[in-house]
């Protein structure tokens, strides 16, 4: 009798030679008792499975299975190491398909029943049952328990049983192995897949990675949005919780155990940044996630920023990738922005519809989260920063989009700036060519926000280098400016600048040398010099021989002396040589010192120590435009102008060049007396202000009226000297601007000239009524010179032209003087805002610190005068349009204006009635550009600034300013006495009418007063009898819409449209009795009906929207975990009631606007285009309800198709009728016109009837009957007109005739009929019939 270890010891000997098999089985079957009883203790040692293997080889069948059940039995209790257990139960795996089918049963019920007490501690489960459960369900018939049944059936009960028990976390990884091991059908597996993301919420982040690497090989072809939305879940609660929106309840303040934080952040980034790389990088088909992410609900995207992760790394494998990605996650925010928007317009959208995700947090943690897995989101979210900057600036959407882009970029620079290399790259491709403004303005914001990531980077070289004019040169000065924020440090930044900008002064085009131009002013602009100027030893000796622009000395930055320079000495002698190199520009042509001019002293006005310098250059350059001092013309215009054989060119804006030596000419205002006494004038620069003091003095002084003949020819020929005349005139009314602006800087307390500047506007006005006089006396020459000459001038031409055969005169040079050029015209005043703002506080502020109130009076008393102020400040408010200038000086100026003109209206309007009407035209073009989104400022900071109401809520701030503006309208109205006004009242009425509706438009939530402020101007709207209060209906419905209030209104306002323009079914009903809205007449109520038919359009619009939402939650349902449902399905019943609700109110007022006789034309237009509309919505509405949202809302849904098909559709019907009938009696091209819409309307009309029968037949619910019988036609042009006018002589038989009796015509594009199968019928019998009775009855479908 051997013993154990020398029997196994000799198995092993038998077993490592092949050709001992047979002895090997005669060994086993003589020690089977020995090997069956210590089997269980040899597998534990490290040879087990090569023992195992060798035992299994010299056993018989029958004793295997006890083998088996030994081997089993032991390793579900021994604790083994994964690599001796994996080697054991390998061998034993090998074996199954040899056992028989009741063992391989008994094993798959003890490996269930295993995982169901987790009583296996090695889980060898994970191997045996797949193998068991293959071999068993190929079986027809097995018995388990006593019970006749398939191996299918015995599969599918283990796999149920499986996954109605509970399994522990160390359970989750190996029976996601094992389900992968294992065949299941679809229904199985995603019972499995959903049992197994059930648990993953309970998981620590450690095993969440390979259970999703588990689950990812589980779901390659099927339910991968399964994994994907509980992996998202578990990210959106355990590391973006901020994101999610406070719930309103009790339970929203307590603590609850469950919300303490278990793990760290940094453990949860790590087990993120792993399940990026098992999703991105792993086994996951990328297609397959590419086509989920672009599938996926935008709103649930959102709320899911795993999956915006997920997609950002994805992004980055491909182009198609990249373009999939990042437009699902666009498209996601921009719906969410524009859903914002609607909310702000809409109450019905914001009482159905709860608060969403706030985008700027999200951008906020996807670009913190980017720094534990950069290598994964990093490019992709560059990608989707420039994507959102490509966002169409015609796109209500696009201000949002932009900003959060330039978020992202800022954030990342900020955070990793080894990313600002390729963010300037992406944005140096944008910008080249003609750069847009957004780009501009990402430049100027990294350069400002993270100026230490950005300095660095040599792509911002490059970008300016590449940056050239492209039709204008703003949009690439803008590129210059962009990098204000660096100069004032970065020395690299700064001569590349100078650099290129040198360069660019010496090209022929001069958009090349405008552009440069702006360059060197934005540098002079920022750099940053003391107040202090240098001293004469400084200025000449150590910077008298070399340039600092020199390579030498930028390289050295030390002076001839050897001294060092100090960064004081480099800034200014860096001013002075750009201001040197300026000086090239006074010979340049007149649009490249216009570009000088305006900005030359905004650019230096806190640089005192280049004033000389740049006061001795203006004095040369005005020096040659002086006469001598006998001279009768102050000025030498005619070297201004220069003419060719052709036309004549301005060489010298001689406005400018006066406005900006006024500028450098005004008084400086010092606010410390130290700097004062630090910093003494020099003498040449006194000298020199002294000198060009004199010199516009004298010419305020001086007859400039004398400076053009205007006796000489018109100002309209197409002469070149007519040109140069022109140009001429120009320049001297910009003379007179200037000298204005000149004596009013000049302007304090100790000094005035009131008649002065008032004498300089007489001048001014007389010069504009000279060129209006030379206008008509031109015309009046050539009409007196008609009489005698044309005659003889006729002959001559007939004469000529006989000899040419062709009867038409020659083209000579006495016929083109004849045509006259466009009107002369002035050109807009130079004048910058900050004067503007001077001029307008002289004329209207109460306050003004510089004049008193004697000198201000002296001016103010002079109406004119203010016309011709308001007038020139209108026509520079468009020169102007910078956003600095647009928050500062015009937000000054419409609160002036504001406080003047409209708080004290009655004031200002017994002043005088025109300078009132052009203050208010002033102040609308101030608030319009203030609540542009051209600008982005916030609508209450602008509020509180023209109101002065610091602390006050936006709403409260705009109930203010309409409430001014309405007791204005009463005044107005009041002194009417109930009469028409004056045509200056009319239009200082309609003014009003607008600045309310423009403030009405502005998208604010009301509060109180701004509601008592609405229903006070819907009461004004219907006891007001002037006509022009009409056009203010329109924002009090868009005003009224956002609290969903505008019902009562559109009523009344329906009721008397219906008094005033009759219906189409009441042909002989006299109109009723008018019991409401006063303006609204027959003549006015065409005007009424277009206000009305766009009101319901932009409701259609966002019932649109909210379809759209519905939409996206349905699909949103699908693939949420189940703590989202309930959720989702209350916001899905809400939003789907009210669609619903507002459905049936437009099609209740579609319906009484459908039923107005309207006038056909652009009235009919809009009708016939709203209930397109509304059949359009209603069509959608049936095509995105399912069973469950439908009986939610099932008697609503009821009623509202009942309604649209008992109710509205007859009434369309009689509309069509009615456009038809008219048409008819019209020409058929203007027909054509008119009933084009129609055959679209019968279109949705057909679509909503199709629809409505499909959703009945879903939710199993009679709708067919609601269904109008005549919504589905055909069209065809009817040729029988034509034909008649072809071919007169035909005459059509009796048969014909009756075939087309039958026809309707009632709907037609041209004139319609339905087609019959009869009449199809009788076309294909008579197909022998002449070529025009073919043509005749042959139909074209129209779509």
């Amino acid at each position: 009798m051997f013993h154990a270890s020398q029997i196994f010891s000799e198995i092993k000997n038998i077993g490592l030679v092949k050709e001992k098999r047979e002895e090997l089985i005669q060994f086993c079957n003589a020690n089977i008792k020995q090997i069956l009883q210590h089997l269980s203790q040899r597998i534990l040692k490290s040879d087990g499975g090569l023992i195992l293997e060798y035992v299994f080889c010299g056993l018989p069948d029958n004793v295997k299975i006890k083998a088996v059940d030994t081997v089993l039995q032991k390793i579900r209790c021994e604790p083994m190491s994964l690599t001796h257990c994996g080697d054991v139960i390998s061998r034993v795996c090998l074996q199954l398909p040899r056992m028989p089918v009741q063992d391989l049963v008994r094993w798959s019920s003890d490996c269930v029943q295993s995982v169901v007490d987790d009583s296996d501690v090695n889980m060898i489960w994970k191997d045996i049952l797949p193998e068991c459960l293959y071999i068993v369900s190929s079986q027809d018939n097995i018995k388990h328990c006593g019970t006749d049944m398939s191996g299918e059936q015995f599969k599918v009960q283990c796999v149920n049983t499986l996954c109605q028990c509970l399994w522990s976390e160390r359970q989750l990884v190996q029976l996601a192995t094992m389900f992968k091991d294992m065949q299941l059908s679809r229904p199985e597996l995603k019972q499995v897949v959903n049992k197994l993301c059930s648990n993953i919420l309970d998981i620590p982040p450690d095993t969440l990675p390979p259970l999703v690497h588990q689950l990812l090989k589980l779901c390659k072809v099927d339910n991968m949005e399964i994994v994907l939305s509980h992996v998202s879940h578990y990210f959106t609660i355990k590391l973006y919780s901020a994101l999610e929106p406070l719930q309103q309840d009790s339970e929203s303040t307590t603590v609850d155990v469950d919300d303490i934080v278990q793990h760290s952040t940094k453990e949860l980034s790590q087990c993120l940044s792993t399940c990026l790389y098992h999703l991105s990088q792993g086994g996951a088909d990328p297609d397959l996630i590419r086509k989920h992410i672009k599938r996926w609900p935008k709103v649930q995207l959102l709320r899911s920023p795993f999956l915006i992760d997920l997609a950002l790394a994805i992004s980055d494998k491909g182009p198609s990738y990249r373009t999939t990605c990042l437009d699902a996650i666009k498209s996601a925010i921009e719906f969410r922005v524009l859903d914002g928007l609607r909310r702000k317009e809409s109450a019905w959208i914001r009482c159905s519809e709860s608060a969403d995700i706030d985008v700027t947090v999200l951008l906020k943690m996807l670009t913190n989260e980017s720094v534990n897995h950069r290598q994964f989101t990093v490019v992709g979210l560059i990608n989707l920063a420039f994507a959102l900057l490509s966002v169409s600036s015609k796109k209500p959407t696009a201000p949002a989009c932009w900003s959060y882009g330039k978020l992202i970029l800022v954030r990342l620079s900020k955070a990793q700036p080894e990313t600002a290399d390729h963010i300037l790259t992406q944005l140096a491709d944008r910008l080249l060519g003609e750069p847009q403004q957004q780009y501009s303005d990402c430049l100027y914001v990294l350069c400002k926000l993270s100026p230490i990531s950005i300095e660095r980077c040599p792509q911002l070289v490059t970008i300016l280098e590449s940056c050239q004019p492209a039709g204008d040169y703003v949009p690439a000065a803008q590129v210059y400016g962009a990098v204000r924020p660096l100069i004032s440090y970065s020395t690299r930044v700064r001569d590349a600048l100078i650099m290129v900008c040198r360069k660019g002064l010496y090209p022929k085009e001069s958009l090349y040398r405008c552009l440069a131009l702006s360059g060197f002013l934005t540098l002079l602009k920022e750099i940053k010099l003391s107040k202090g100027p240098l001293s004469r030893s400084q200025n000449s000796d150590q910077y008298s021989t070399n340039s600092y622009l020199s390579q030498l000395t930028v390289d050295f930055h030390a002076t001839n002396s050897g001294t060092a320079v100090t960064s004081r000495m480099r800034n200014e002698t860096i001013c002075l040589e750009v201001v040197s190199i300026l000086r090239r520009c006074l010979s340049q042509d007149a649009d490249v010192k216009k570009v000088l001019y305006r900005e030359f002293y905004e650019c230096t006005k806190d640089k005192q120590v280049l004033h000389e310098s740049i006061l001795e250059q203006l004095y040369e350059h005005l020096f040659k435009y002086l006469p001598d001092e006998d001279s009768e013309k102050p000025l030498l215009l005619d070297k201004c102008v220069t003419m060719t054989l052709t036309t004549a060119t301005l060489v010298e804006p001689m406005g400018h060049l006066l406005y900006v030596i006024a500028q450098f000419l005004q008084p400086v205002e010092e606010d410390d007396p130290e700097d004062i006494l630090e910093t003494p004038s020099e003498d040449s620069a006194v000298y020199l202000q002294s000198k060009l003091t004199h010199i516009v003095d004298k010419l305020c002084a001086s007859e400039l009226l004398a400076l053009v003949d205007m006796e000489e020819p018109g100002l309209t020929d197409l002469t070149p000297e007519s040109r140069a005349k022109s140009l001429q005139v120009q320049q001297v009314l910009q003379c007179v601007e200037a000298l204005i602006a000149h004596r009013v800087m000049q302007w304090s307390l100790h000094k005035s000239d009131a008649n002065s500047v008032y004498g300089l506007y007489r001048i001014h006005n007389q010069l504009l009524e000279n060129t209006k006089g030379s206008t008509k006396a031109a015309k009046k020459n050539k009409l007196n010179e008609t009489g005698e000459t044309s005659k003889s001038q006729s002959e001559k031409g007939k004469g000529k032209g006989k000899g040419k055969g062709k009867g038409k005169p020659a083209t000579t040079v006495a016929t083109l003087v004849k045509d006259r050029a466009a009107p002369f015209k002035p050109l807009p005043c130079l004048w910058n805002l900050k004067f503007c703002l001077r001029i307008l506080e002289l004329l209207y502020g109460e306050n003004v610190l510089w004049s008193s109130l004697q000198q201000r009076n002296e001016i103010r008393g002079k109406r004119d005068f203010h016309l011709f102020a308001l007038r020139c400040v209108q026509s520079a408010l468009p020169e102007n349009t910078n956003k600095q200038s647009v928050s500062t000086h015009v937000l000054y100026i419409a609160t002036l204006m504001y406080k003047r003109c409209v708080c004290r209206f009655q004031d200002m309007s017994d002043f005088d009635e025109h300078t009132t009407y052009a203050c208010l035209e002033l102040f609308k073009s101030c608030v319009t550009l203030l609540l542009s989104t051209k600008y982005s400022l916030k609508t209450e900071s602008v509020l509180r600034g023209i109101t002065g109401l610091s602390e006050a809520p936006e709403s409260e701030c705009l109930s203010e300013i309409i409430d001014k503006v309405h007791k204005a309208l009463q005044k107005l109205e009041s002194e009417a006495a109930g009469e028409d006004l004056d045509l200056i009242g009319k239009k200082t009425f309609s003014l009003l009418v607008q600045i309310i509706t423009m403030f009405l438009e502005t998208p604010i939530l009301a509060c109180d007063a701004l509601n008592s402020m609405i229903v006070k101007l819907e009461e004004y709207l219907r006891s007001s009898k002037q006509a022009e209060i009409l056009p203010l209906l329109s924002p009090l419905l868009t005003a009224a819409q956002r609290e969903q209030q505008e019902a009562t209104l559109l009523t009344c306002v329906l009721t008397d449209l219906t008094s005033a323009l009759g219906l189409i079914s009441d042909d002989s009903t006299p109109p009723l009795t008018q019991t409401g809205i006063a303006c609204i007449t027959s003549s006015s109520g065409h005007t009424a009906l277009s206000l009305v038919c766009a009101h319901l359009n932009s409701r259609f619009k966002c019932a649109e929207h909210s379809l759209s939402r519905a939409r996206d939650l349905v699909e949103a349902a699908s693939v949420a975990v189940e703590v989202h449902q309930p959720k989702l399905q209350r916001e899905r019943k809400e939003l789907y009631k009210s669609i619903v609700l507002q459905l049936y109110q437009l099609a209740d007022w579609t319906r009484r606007v459908a039923a107005l006789r309207c006038a056909i034309g652009g009235d009919s237009d809009r009708v016939l285009g709203a209930c397109v509309r509304a059949f359009s919505v209603l069509a959608a509405l049936a095509r995105s309800l399912e069973h469950d949202s439908a009986h939610s809302v099932a008697s609503e849904l009821e009623r509202l198709i009942k309604f649209a098909g008992k109710k509205l559709s007859p009434v369309i019907d009689a509309l069509v009728s009615y456009v038809e009938d008219a048409s008819e009696e019209e020409a058929a091209s203007k027909s054509s016109h008119h009933t084009k819409l129609i055959p679209r309307l019968e279109f949705e009309r057909a679509q909503f009837c199709k629809h409505v029968i499909l959703l009945g037949t879903k939710v199993k619910m009679n709708f067919q009957h609601y269904v109008p019988e005549t919504a589905d036609r055909d069209f065809k042009i009817k040729t029988k007109a034509n034909q008649n006018k072809n071919a007169p002589e035909h005459e059509p038989d009796d048969d014909d005739k009756g075939d087309e009796e039958p026809m309707d015509v009632s709907r037609s594009d041209v004139d319609t009929v339905i087609l019959s199968p009869y009449n199809s019928d009788r076309e294909e019998n008579e197909g022998e019939q002449s070529d025009e009775e073919t043509s005749r009855r042959k139909l074209r479908r129209l779509s």
